[in-house]
């Protein structure tokens, strides 16, 4: 991804915020680890309560993740009191997934002003290769 520049100085503790007040996420275990302009990494340690009937990582919760790191990765890319949210998305599965840990990164591709083009994955690591458990793309509204 390109880097991008944000238009709010204070994009980092804005994004900051609006993840805080996001009560499924946290529910969910999911830790965000990196915040810059249009760009976001995340990780979750997976537990059984992210198991789908084969005791893969279940496909709404990789669906959760990836609209996740799309959505604030759009809020680093707006003014201090806008609002974003999810219009459109997209997901291809590639593979199970079973791993003590799942990561994801992604951000914007496209910003504009009522509309931000995301992109992002899930994997997880397997003798220090990454393996796509699936990828997303998504448009947000900016209001």
């Amino acid at each position: 991804m390109k880097k991008l520049e944000p238009c709010n100085p204070n994009f980092k503790e804005y994004t900051q915020l609006m993840i805080s007040r996001n009560k499924f996420i946290a529910n969910l275990g999911f830790i965000f680890t990196k915040i810059e302009p249009g760009y976001l990494e995340g990780e979750l340690e997976f537990k059984e309560i992210h198991q789908q009937q084969n005791g893969w990582l279940h496909g709404g919760v990789t669906a959760t993740i990836l609209d996740m790191i799309q959505g604030f990765a759009s809020y680093t890319m707006v003014e201090e009191g806008q609002k974003v949210f999810t219009v459109e998305s997209k997901i291809s599965y590639y593979n199970p997934g079973n791993a003590p840990k799942f990561f994801s990164r992604g951000g914007v591709v496209k910003p504009g002003k009522r509309f931000h083009f995301c992109e992002a994955e899930v994997y997880y690591i397997k003798e220090a290769e990454e393996i796509i458990v699936a990828k997303g793309s998504a448009t947000m509204a900016v209001i």
